[in-house]
């Protein structure tokens, strides 16, 4: 019995090259061509009925052919063409690729059900072949001792050919018999071939379990990569902030600085000008404060001296008039004593 090669079941390791359409951007273009093509035969009564209305008007006839020559151009100029495709290649590249970056364990993660739902059927596969090849192997049992059985009568009949119809009876058991052999015979080929796919079957749900099973530790692995990568290099983003700061709060960090410094100087400028303006006044201040010091000087050293003399408003109202200290008398008469004085 020859032996299938399962060398390959895990796929080559050499990554093929796949064209445009058998890449996930193509199969999703190729979805929205269906779409768009469904959308037109869906609305086909509309169309013709656009067409028909368009056509009976000159000038929107003129405007049909045109648009339809245009169109003509477009489908026909090979560089247009090169240009459509590579720019609907780049759109669903582009979609595909957003739809990726959403959550790529996600994707992984359903690659890896699909694996396992794919398994899932294959198993009731192999379910179902086992139960035909038991039904074929009990066929074959079945019609094995049927030719016994019709072998044995075509013997016993054969032995009693002498009674009327046994001769006959014993040529239809052998007829019957002759005709199950050969039903065994062509069966037995079908019943090899379903052995051999019931063993490849069997081979490849074990090597799909290996397959679907090292996905799902990639899986786990890049999950866990790819989230401790987003954790630091949200730590370091942190930590970079800190030195270059966010743009927006740094921008109202900045202007808040910029105020500070500006109303600072302001208000500096302020003090320095009322300070400027009010010097003249406190050196004229300063300036009478001398001026009256020196003079209160001269007065207090001629009071010392006796000669210094009070100015009287009225003299005949006070008899005994203050004078001055003699030499030699340091403090005036009280205005006790003077007052006894002037009562006496």
């Amino acid at each position: 019995m020859a032996t299938p090669d399962f060398s390959q079941i895990g796929g080559s390791t050499e990554p093929d090259k796949k064209s445009f359409w058998s890449r996930p951007e193509g199969i999703f273009g190729m979805i929205v061509l269906a779409a768009i093509a469904g959308y037109g035969l869906l609305h086909l009564n509309d169309i013709l009925e656009f067409l028909i209305r368009a056509t009976s008007n000159i000038l929107e006839l003129s405007l049909l052919l045109g648009a339809l020559g245009v169109l003509i151009f477009l489908f026909t100029s090979k560089d247009v063409r090169t240009a459509v495709f590579f720019l609907f290649k780049s759109l669903m590249r582009s979609i595909t690729g957003t739809v990726i970056q959403l959550n790529p364990i996600a994707i992984m993660k359903i690659y890896v059900q699909d694996l396992k739902d794919k398994r899932q059927k294959m198993q009731g596969q192999i379910d179902t072949l086992a139960g035909q090849l038991v039904k074929l192997n009990k066929k074959i049992n079945e019609n094995n001792d049927a030719i016994k059985q019709k072998f044995a009568e075509a013997n016993k009949a054969s032995s009693l050919s002498d009674r009327p119809g046994m001769k006959e009876q014993a040529q239809l058991a052998t007829i019957e018999g002759a005709g199950l052999q050969e039903m065994n015979e062509k069966l037995a080929p079908l019943q090899r071939n379903m052995t051999m796919v019931l063993a490849f079957m069997e081979k490849v749900n074990q090597s799909a379990d290996y397959i679907i099973k090292e996905t799902e530790i990639k899986v786990r692995l890049k999950e866990t990569e790819y989230q401790i990568v987003k954790e630091s290099s949200n730590a370091l983003k942190t930590a970079v902030s800190i030195f270059k700061g966010d743009p927006d709060k740094r921008f109202y960090f900045d202007e808040s600085m910029e105020y500070i410094q500006d109303d600072m100087s302001k208000k500096l400028g302020e003090m320095k000008r009322a300070m400027d303006l009010s010097m003249d006044f406190i050196n004229g201040v300063d300036i009478q404060n001398g001026i009256l010091s020196d003079k209160g000087q001269t007065l207090l050293d001629a009071y010392n001296k006796g000669e210094f003399s009070l100015i009287q408003t009225d003299t005949s109202a006070s008899p005994n008039p203050i004078t001055a200290p003699q030499r030699g008398q340091i403090n005036p008469p009280k205005m006790r004593d003077i007052g006894t004085c002037w009562i006496n």
